[in-house]
């Protein structure tokens, strides 16, 4: 059911419901609410604060890829109802960003507020970003109730349809047990548990994605050292190039059994496409240091996926003297990028360049 933007539950005619969990524990593993959810057969939608997301962007990433739905549920995880205009903005905003950052994707437009609190004043405000406001049930297992109490509430609120509100963090350490019965009987009652995009989607509603990027006008300053930046394109330095950057930590890189073989084709199929686009890397000692792909979209040179060996923002700022100077080779007026947004414009602020962050169109 949809009003006035609040969805609190979906299509009573599919046998479908959803399992979904507010905040995201800062002090203990979510992974016993993972767990729950996939003995069960069960994919959960989690409301993330921006806070959670930065604080653990690997785990979001392997929630995602278990396939589970992450979205927002602000960044400080304030209470909506008592804040203003301009801080409403900024808490979305924020939460956004560490979103796209964390997990490399755009943000679904789709989102809860902390306590469910909130006045007609943000619903306004909210349709004006096009996003959706998702209640549902509330279990009440914030006031961290015994499992057992927990599974009798929910039981009879298991039907068609339904949205059921949990929460992921130190208080509901009992809702992951809890979990696990009621996923008995939701296959008893033949009820699949789905994302909450599923759900949308079984009631004809379809929320929408958002998307920021920096982009910042290139100036030169001073030297720089381009004999340490090549193209890539032979094949013994993309062997060497995909072994070097298989050991950075790159959340991009494949892991497992046959990683640098996956690794190795999927840089060789970008060094090799043809048109505008370009892979570069930095070396020098015998080793690689950095890389960058990028193409060319009008005027604008965009960084479309780069890494350094070592992690501290220095490295990156190698990155971005490099960028401003192929931008002015290349005649183009401004540097984009949609990763690491915000550490850019920092950088950017203190480098001298002109630098916004900004929603991409489109």
């Amino acid at each position: 059911m949809m009003t006035n933007s609040v969805i609190t539950s979906g299509n009573p005619q599919v046998s479908l419901c959803a399992f979904t969990f507010d905040d995201g524990p800062m002090r203990i593993s979510i992974d016993a609410w993972l767990d729950a959810l996939e003995q069960g057969g069960a994919r959960g939608t989690f409301f993330l604060t921006g806070e959670w997301l930065d604080r653990y962007p690997a785990k979001a990433r392997e929630m995602i890829a278990r396939g589970h739905e992450l979205t927002t549920h602000t960044y400080h995880h304030r209470r909506m109802s008592d804040v203003s205009r301009a801080v409403f903005f900024e808490e979305l905003k924020l939460a956004e960003l560490a979103y796209q950052e964390a997990t490399g994707r755009p943000v679904p437009t789709f989102m809860r507020f902390p306590y469910a609190s909130y006045r007609e004043d943000n619903l306004a405000w909210l349709r004006e970003w096009n996003y959706l406001l998702v209640e549902g049930e509330d279990t009440v297992d914030w006031s961290g109730p015994p499992s057992a109490q927990l599974v009798e509430r929910v039981i009879p609120e298991l039907v068609n349809g339904s949205i059921l509100m949990f929460h992921a963090n130190e208080i509901a350490k009992e809702t992951p047990q809890a979990v696990k019965s009621l996923l008995h009987h939701t296959q008893a009652k033949g009820l699949d548990v789905v994302p909450v995009s599923e759900l949308l989607h079984a009631a004809g509603i379809h929320a929408g994605e958002r998307s920021w990027h920096v982009r910042f006008k290139p100036v030169l300053q001073g030297s720089f050292p381009s004999e340490q930046w090549k193209r890539v394109v032979e094949e013994e330095e993309l062997q060497k190039l995909a072994a070097d950057s298989l050991e950075w930590g790159n959340p991009k890189v494949p892991s497992g059994f046959g990683a640098y073989t996956k690794w190795l084709q999927e840089l060789s199929l970008h060094a090799k496409s043809d048109g505008d686009t370009r892979l570069v890397a930095r070396s020098f000692a015998d080793q690689h240091w950095a890389y960058v792909r990028t193409s060319v979209c009008g005027k604008t040179l965009v960084l479309e996926d780069f890494a350094t060996k070592e992690a501290h923002a220095d490295a990156l700022v190698y990155i971005l003297q490099w960028a401003v100077h192929e931008a002015l080779t290349l005649g183009c007026e401004w540097i984009s990028s949609t990763q690491d947004m915000r550490r850019i414009h920092k950088l950017c602020e203190q480098l001298g360049f002109e630098a916004e962050i900004v929603l991409q169109e489109g």
